[in-house]
Parts: C-alpha cells; structure tokens; sequence
C-alpha cells in the first residue's frame, strides 16, 4: 500500500533559503514535495498557529566515543558525584537533551577505527536524532608508520581500507604531526614545516596527505582538523599559518575559537578574532564551527594530548578525577573534568572570544554553531548562548560577572550587533549542511529530508530561539 501522503497546512514557515515561502508542506517517503496534483491519500494537519523550521544540526559533539562511555561508568559505577548529571547521561537521554531544542541531526566528530563498529550500534540508541560520526585518523599507528617509512601510496590504501570498513562520513585530524608519547608528555606542534620529535615527516606532510586523501575518496565533508596549540597564547599564529598552508583546499576548522589568542602582558590571552576571521574569508572554501563555551560543569574530551597535558597541569584534580587512555597505538584521550567558572580569566575569554567571533563575522556562511559537547558544556546551554548572540543588554549583563580580562582583551563589549532569525538559522542549519555536504537538510525546499521544528509559541521567542519546539518531525514521522 502507498504510504500517505502529509499535508501541513496554513503554516508559518521559515526558510532563509527560499524567497517566495510556502504555506502549505506536503511530505511523502520522509521527504518535501511539490504539490500533489491529485489530492488522493493525503493526511492534513491544521498547523494554523504553527511557526515551522528545519532542524537544528549540531556538527560537531560528542555522543559515543569511548571517553564519553568511561564518563557514563564513572556516573553510574565508579564516583557517582563525579560527574553532573545534567551534562552527562545515557545516549536516550542525550538525544532528548537535542530533540528538545530543535535539534534533529547531531554528528559524532572523533570515532576511531577500532571504535567505529561498536559505535554504529551505540548511535543507534539516540534515534530518533539522526546521526553520523567522523573517523579520527590522524594518529592510527599504521597510517604514521607508513608516512614515517615514506611509502604513501601504501599510507593512502591503509587509509582509504580504514575508512571504507568504519561506515563514518569524513575524517577528523586532531593535532596532525603531534606524538603521542606511551609514557611521559605529548609532543605538541610548534611550527608546521618542523617535525616534532620521533618524527620524520612534518606536520604539513602529514596535514596534505590527508587533504589529498579526501580528494581520492571524493568527501562531502572535507578534513575537519582540530589545529595545535590550542587555547595557548600562540594559537591565533598557528591558526594563520596553518589557514595558508590550506589556501586552495577544502577544509574544517573544529571549535575555531579556541584558535584565536595571541599573548597580553597582563592577562596573558588576547583575542585576535580580527586577524582570523580575515584569513578565514579568504579562503572561502574552509568553514568552522565556532566552540563556543557556557559557563558551569564542563569535561574536556580530547585526544589531543598535548592539550591533555595542559590541562592536567592548570587544574589537577581540582574539579574530580581526571583520566588518561591509551592502548595498541590505535586510540587515546584525555578526560579533565571543568568546572567553566565566570571569574575565572580563562574561561571567560573563551566564552567572550566565541560570541565575539560570530559577531564580528561580516557574513556566517562560512561559520557553524557548535559548543563541542561536553568540553564547552551541557547541550542545555544552547538556548543561553544563542540568547547573548540576540540580546546586547543580556550579554553585557553577563559580561559585568565575568574575569575584566573578557572586557579589556576582547571588543565584545563594543560590539552592538544582535542576530537576527535568519543569522541564527544560516548558524544552527545552513551553514552545517553546507559544510557536512547534506545536500537534503538544512532547508524546507522541495525534495529536502523532512527534518523541523513546529512552535506554536510567541513570535518574540521563535525570533530567539528560546523556546522549546511544540512539536518534532524527522524523516517525515512525528515524534
């Protein structure tokens, strides 16, 4: 039997992609169609009063990977008070947290080869979100051990084979030509033509390799790298020079603020948001996503172990344990619990740094919203964040309870622009389409996914995005 066909009708729907906006939605086979000619086995809802959007897409979190399940035994077996629950909890419950933003799409950013069957099974548990992961290659021992040995076109078979096998839908590099040590500190990137110690190839052999690599396979989603140095002082440098080494290529830069410091004398970061975003819009054809950073309970999840090391040293055990894995050369992180707090300098310039990027951004084609859940905190904040993106006088008020270093080394305070619906729209769904190659979501068009968001609440809270949706519908099914 034909399944039905779904007509939404006399509805309000939003859509920056489309200049004459429909009214009326019809939907067949989880899928936007055009009008039925004949209006035989259709299903009409009376959406009067209903505000529609697509989906939100958050494209870069962190959803099964095996620190977020260490997090989850931790909760449930091991230190019950080490870990808040309203950051951490199963993956229903986290598939809840982003159903009941608007969200309706949500992308893993960091699955390694060994974890990639195990986590096509846990992704099945945050259905009805729609899900994928990316592959995370950068350090898998035999793929380093070929380019050391300079055999790349047997690199690039183990590295195509790897990803064939994982069913993921791009690759992640994270600090591309940095050693993981087995014992002792990480050796982080200094200098992108310099190769750290232990190494032969420099970090951008090893960064072009795996451009090229994304060639071979014909990626919808470029290489999304996590740069060096990040949140250091140095980090707006290697930002810059690694941007030129791309120039010309497809690319992604994850969680970009964190890429944006130079060093104050006296408050040790600047932000230099400025100097990367002009670099950035030059290269049209590198996105980000942006990081932004709430304040409360946090858990940097990283296999960044350079950063690890870092962190470890600034907090300890201040904030819980803090954890360490590594085995077979194939798979390490770092887990150092946060606790994001305003007067701390740190974490302030990080929550003032990534309102600032956006705000300065002369367009956000290029930018996508993301807080890189559960290292800048719970997935709840997003309706917070998005509100300092809208109201200036709710973002200065936050700015008042805030170390003075987010007021004296950034511009947020001077800055007056407030997004509008279509900015928070081209941010939460556009942009990530644009940048995941999900050529089907992000819009209301005709032959897109039936992925959105219904609001039947005030005007005023739909321009913001503040309150919750009264209804889901993904793949053309209601929640």
């Amino acid at each position: 039997m034909t399944a039905p066909i779904i007509h939404l009708a006399n509805a309000q729907v939003i859509d920056p992609t489309q200049s004459d906006l429909p009214r009326d939605l019809y939907i067949h086979d989880g899928h936007l169609i055009a009008k039925p000619d004949v209006q035989t086995h259709v299903q009409t809802h009376d959406c009067t009063g209903y505000t529609i959007l697509p989906g939100a897409i958050d494209m870069h979190t962190h959803l099964v990977p095996p620190a977020m399940n260490a997090l989850r035994t931790l909760q449930n077996v091991v230190i019950p008070d080490a870990v808040s629950p309203t950051l951490i909890g199963s993956p229903t419950w986290l598939s809840q947290q982003y159903l009941k933003l608007g969200y309706t799409t949500a992308i893993d950013a960091a699955i390694t080869p060994g974890d990639a069957p195990a986590a096509r099974l846990q992704l099945r548990e945050l259905a009805p979100l729609d899900t994928g992961f990316l592959l995370l290659l950068s350090h898998h021992a035999d793929v380093l051990a070929l380019l050391e040995a300079q055999q790349f076109e047997a690199a690039r078979d183990r590295a195509v084979h790897l990803y064939q096998l994982s069913g993921a839908m791009g690759i992640k590099l994270v600090n591309p030509g940095s050693v993981h040590a087995t014992d002792g500190p990480a050796l982080d990137v200094t200098d992108i033509d310099t190769a750290v110690d232990g190494m032969s190839v420099t970090p951008r052999q090893v960064l072009h390799f795996f451009l090229d690599l994304a060639d071979t396979l014909k990626l919808s989603h470029p290489i999304h790298i996590h740069l060096p140095q990040l949140g250091t002082p140095g980090s707006c440098d290697a930002t810059l020079q690694w941007l030129a080494a791309m120039d010309g290529c497809r690319a992604h830069i994850a969680h970009l603020q964190y890429d944006c410091y130079r060093y104050d004398e006296d408050w040790y970061l600047r932000s230099s948001v400025e100097d990367v975003l002009t670099a950035l819009q030059r290269n049209k054809q590198i996105t980000a996503d942006v990081g932004l950073v709430g304040f409360g309970p946090a858990y940097a999840l990283t296999s960044d172990l350079a950063l690890h090391d870092r962190l470890l040293d600034l907090f300890g055990d201040d904030a819980g344990p803090a954890l360490r894995f590594q085995w077979d050369g194939r798979s390490a992180f770092g887990l150092q619990p946060l606790d994001r707090d305003p007067q701390n300098l740190g974490y302030a310039m990080q929550w003032a740094t990534g309102l600032e990027l956006i705000l300065l951004a002369d367009n956000l084609d290029q930018l996508s919203l993301s807080i890189d859940y559960p290292n800048g905190g719970a997935v709840s904040l997003y309706p917070q964040l998005i509100h300092c993106l809208t109201n200036k006088s709710y973002r200065d008020a936050m700015l008042k309870q805030c170390h003075p270093a987010a007021t004296q080394c950034t511009t947020l305070k001077q800055i007056t622009r407030e997004l509008s619906l279509d900015e928070l729209l081209q941010l939460t769904r556009i942009s990530p389409a644009h940048a995941l190659g999900l050529k089907h979501k992000g819009d209301l068009k005709v032959g897109s996914r039936a992925d959105m968001a219904m609001y039947q609440t005030p005007q005023c809270k739909i321009q913001t995005l503040s309150d919750k949706p009264t209804r889901m519908m993904i793949a053309g099914q209601f929640l």
